[in-house]
């Protein structure tokens, strides 16, 4: 089995979807499947991410999540690109032929100042529906989250109230989101299980 197969079987953790127009119009009485919602809101809480959607890097497409709430994800990310498909990369290869003692993922870690952005969209007959909500990692200086690799953890609805932020000892943050992305802090922390190569 080649590798860039493998990763879309593993751990059932994600269901690949394919990456269709996300900015078309589309009728409502249909769904608003592959449109992206605009989350404006967000650029208050991350200035440099004004327009993301146009000028980060999207590394999935709509992919289904069986760890985020049964919904479709879709991830932006400012600079941590070249890592999270390295990371992807070495993931897919390790679950290729997990039993080769010589073929131990080399994972990398992301720079302070990595911002992952995913996009949260509900279910409407097996495709993505309507915006839920918007989750957030920012990779901040050494010792803001030591335990955590320093990872500060946000999470909005669609409408920009604020359900959680923080680190991944605050008893919410640590419930909602740490305590799965610390299953995966060989690869700080971020899954990087799926990469559709998607660009703007």
């Amino acid at each position: 089995m080649k590798p860039i197969k493998a990763v879309f079987l593993a751990l059932g953790m994600y269901t690949a979807f394919p990456l269709l127009s996300v900015h078309g119009q589309a009728d409502d009485s249909m769904n608003t499947a592959y449109q992206s919602h605009i989350f404006d809101f967000i650029q208050q809480h991350i200035p440099e991410s004004i327009n993301y959607q146009a000028k980060w890097q999207r590394m999935t497409g709509f992919e289904h999540s069986g760890l985020h709430w049964e919904q479709f994800v879709v991830v932006y990310t400012n600079k941590g690109d070249l890592i999270y498909k390295h990371n992807f990369l070495q993931y897919s290869a390790w679950f290729d032929d997990p039993e080769d003692e010589d073929n131990e993922p080399a994972y990398k870690a992301y720079s302070t100042g990595t911002v992952f952005i995913k996009e949260n969209y509900g279910m409407n007959n097996g495709k993505p529906g309507h915006a839920e909500s918007i989750t957030v990692m920012i990779k901040r200086k050494p010792g803001f989250n030591p335990n955590g690799g320093d990872w500060e953890y946000m999470q909005f609805d669609k409408k920009g109230k604020k359900i959680i932020k923080g680190k991944s000892n605050n008893k919410l943050v640590k419930s909602a989101c740490a305590s799965c992305h610390e299953n995966v802090a060989e690869r700080d922390y971020i899954f990087s299980s799926i990469y559709s190569g998607a660009s703007q």
